[in-house]
């Protein structure tokens, strides 16, 4: 099933305006933000991270996600607990968001910047440098797509604060697959299977 953006960020906006009515902070990461900062390509969902902790009354926000759209209450409640990830399925539309309740970068919601979408639709999305380092992590986790994604945005991205990226990807324990995608990133040649 071929999703476009504008659907997807459409999704991502009602989610938001129950995030901001409780106070909550987040932003977009996944897909939606590779094909921003890399190369376009096909997603099935939008990927949203929110700082949970800051939540006074997970009850109410259920009930607002709810209310708009098919959300299990037992998933809700193990994905705060567990710091992981439920999701959000708008019915009418048949689009999912994957909602992460904790962000794998310390201060990640410091390097948020707010962009256009789509036209008429502004969204927080993560900063170049944390989309690839969010990558890098899926990918030691076997994403392959992922894969593909940071050799895109490396490609594309010419002022990534390369300290931070080299710094966080060691703590992280990616800086090994950072260095190797940078190196076909560099290489330009499209026969490089990732």
């Amino acid at each position: 099933m071929n999703i476009d953006l504008p659907e997807l960020a459409a999704l991502a906006e009602r989610i938001g305006i129950i995030f901001e009515r409780h106070g909550l902070r987040y932003h977009l990461t996944g897909g939606v933000v590779a094909s921003h900062y890399g190369e376009m390509r096909n997603t099935q969902d939008v990927d949203i991270v929110v700082d949970m902790d800051a939540c006074r009354n997970r009850l109410s926000l259920f009930q607002d996600l709810e209310s708009e759209f098919y959300v299990d209450r037992g998933a809700f409640d193990e994905a705060i607990q567990m710091k992981s990830m439920f999701q959000v399925l708008d019915m009418d539309s048949m689009l999912r968001a994957d909602i992460y309740t904790a962000s794998l970068l310390p201060d990640r919601f410091e390097n948020i910047v707010n962009v256009e979408i789509v036209d008429g639709v502004s969204l927080p999305i993560s900063s170049p440098e944390d989309a690839i380092l969010s990558k890098l992590h899926w990918i030691k986790l076997g994403s392959g797509r992922s894969r593909k994604d940071v050799v895109a945005m490396l490609r594309v991205q010419e002022n990534l604060d390369n300290d931070y990226l080299e710094k966080t990807a060691e703590q992280l324990g990616v800086k090994a697959i950072l260095d190797e995608l940078r190196q076909i990133a560099d290489n330009y040649d499209p026969k490089v299977i990732l």
